[in-house]
């Protein structure tokens, strides 16, 4: 079998479980272009910075409590997790508003699926992967975030050219069409080989694996060998942490470590300035002189720069140390953001008076540059990361605090933006150069490199759980079912 098979049974599940990610985007990008149009302004009242926040941040705090409803609902079984009806419901509500308090609430649902969707999606990508296609796998979730925020920025355009005083109300109801299809879609998933041997369901376990990995006959020893070592590490897993508590865990250095590096990558991204940059970005053109059509006309051609940073991004993901991506793209953010505060303070735009058209071009450029470097670096890693490293039975609730912290800061950026920028102006951006900076640092300092290692090995470098290698197999009282020897022989010829 090919090492980076591209239409894989795994890539292809990998691609559906994206829709979810799709939503995240598209739910994200469309509130960007409404704000923009004067129809939408009028109608609402013309908000203020406050109240613009919190229509923009109120997703954020749905998504924040579907992620934490993920932290029981995802011990039950992976695919079921995956609630997308609140996103239909709450894209109907947005399309029908006729009062801010119905736009809030629509947004509040829709949040609420994305957030639970976020905690589960990745975590299944991640279990059914095999070791060298993991990053990929897990990394089509930024992909398909970058497209459906890219789709929802065009679908603006799209908005301000159509006269109509609803013209908002398409880009709310389109939103609805992913929701639908990822809510029919998972009744046909099957479940997690790994969550099955968690649960004992052994034999349910190896059809789901085979049904992954084992399309042809001379794949068979690979397999055997290949599920017999998740399976004794597995048990290990439950051995040593089953019995645990959650205030056991936090007692835990290795876990405190585990949760420090799932949650630090979200945080390092929500510090990035990248949400600040998509939800914001027409309040930067606009204090740039540019009417409303050609904020949406550079908001579009924004979208479609992550899409394809995205798809680059998956040629290399699996290839380059984890560590090195992390630390390059935050370094290389805080220097676009350190220009474009330079820009910004030099040559500040005020209404009635003229801007350097040549520091308008190099700002907007730094602001591509900043969706390029996030969509092929450090976004990918925020999906690839956090499920990597926690074990087959903490995974789906370590997850989901992750995507609760990772929400959590989001909330407070997005909230507080739009009233930073009103106040300070270009003084705000000074925060991402330092943030970024920091973030560089601590990925150099702190972290561990994860790339090459199969899930249940990474436990080695945390320490808390013993791993079993193909070397230790014939010494485990659950022993493989093939020899050393062929194990190694069978795993690289796969490979």
């Amino acid at each position: 079998m090919a090492k980076h098979m591209v239409f894989s049974k795994t890539f292809l599940t990998s691609i559906f479980l994206g829709i979810g990610g799709f939503l995240y985007g598209y739910d994200s990008g469309i509130i960007t272009p409404s704000l923009a149009l004067r129809s939408f302004n009028k109608y609402f009242g013309n908000p203020d910075p406050s109240s613009r926040g919190a229509i923009v941040s109120i997703y954020q705090a749905g998504a924040w409590f579907g992620s934490a409803s993920v932290v029981t609902a995802s011990e039950d079984a992976r695919p079921s997790s995956l609630d997308a009806s609140g996103g239909v419901i709450g894209a109907a509500i947005m399309a029908g508003a006729t009062h801010v308090a119905m736009l809030v609430l629509g947004r509040l649902l829709v949040g609420f699926a994305v957030g639970t969707i976020t905690g589960v999606a990745p975590v299944y990508a991640a279990e059914i992967a095999k070791t060298h296609e993991r990053a990929r796998l897990t990394a089509v979730n930024q992909m398909m975030v970058a497209w459906g925020f890219s789709i929802a920025l065009w679908t603006g355009v799209g908005e301000g050219k159509w006269k109509n005083p609803n013209q908002w109300r398409l880009g709310f109801a389109i939103q609805g069409i992913p929701a639908l299809l990822l809510a029919a879609g998972v009744l046909f998933l099957n479940e997690s080989p790994r969550w099955l041997l968690l649960k004992g369901r052994t034999e349910e376990a190896e059809i789901a694996f085979r049904n992954y990995h084992c399309g042809r006959a001379e794949d068979d020893q690979w397999c055997r060998s290949e599920f017999a070592m998740i399976q004794v590490n597995i048990a290990e897993e439950i051995r040593t942490q089953r019995e645990l508590s959650w205030g056991d865990l936090l007692k835990t250095p290795a876990f405190r470590r585990r949760l420090f590096v799932g949650s630090f990558v979200w945080a390092a991204a929500m510090l990035a300035g990248i949400s600040f940059v998509q939800y914001f970005q027409t309040a930067i053109y606009a204090t740039l002189q540019y009417d409303e059509s050609q904020q949406l006309l550079i908001s579009g051609l924004y979208g479609t720069v992550g899409p394809i940073a995205c798809i680059a991004s998956l040629f290399f993901v699996d290839r380059v140390p984890r560590k090195t991506i992390l630390v390059s793209s935050s370094a290389l953010l805080s220097i676009c953001f350190l220009i474009i505060t330079v820009i910004a303070a030099v040559f500040p735009a005020q209404p009635g008076i003229p801007t350097n058209a040549a520091a308008q071009r190099g700002l907007i450029a730094c602001i591509f540059a900043v969706s390029a470097n996030y969509s092929a670096l450090l976004g990918p890693m925020t999906w690839i990361i956090p499920p990597e490293v926690f074990t087959t039975e903490l995974r789906a609730k370590a997850n989901a605090i992750v995507q609760v912290i990772h929400y959590s800061i989001s909330l407070i950026i997005t909230q507080c933006s739009p009233i930073a920028l009103a106040a300070v102006g270009w003084k705000y951006y000074i925060m991402f150069v330092l943030t970024n900076a920091l973030c560089a640092l601590v990925f150099f300092l702190a972290y561990p490199e994860t790339k090459g290692k199969p899930l249940e090995e990474i436990a080695e470098l945390f320490g808390d759980v013993d791993t079993v290698h193909w070397r230790d197999m014939g010494e485990v009282e659950e022993k493989a079912v093939v020899k050393t020897g062929e194990y190694r022989r069978s795993r690289e010829s796969f490979a």
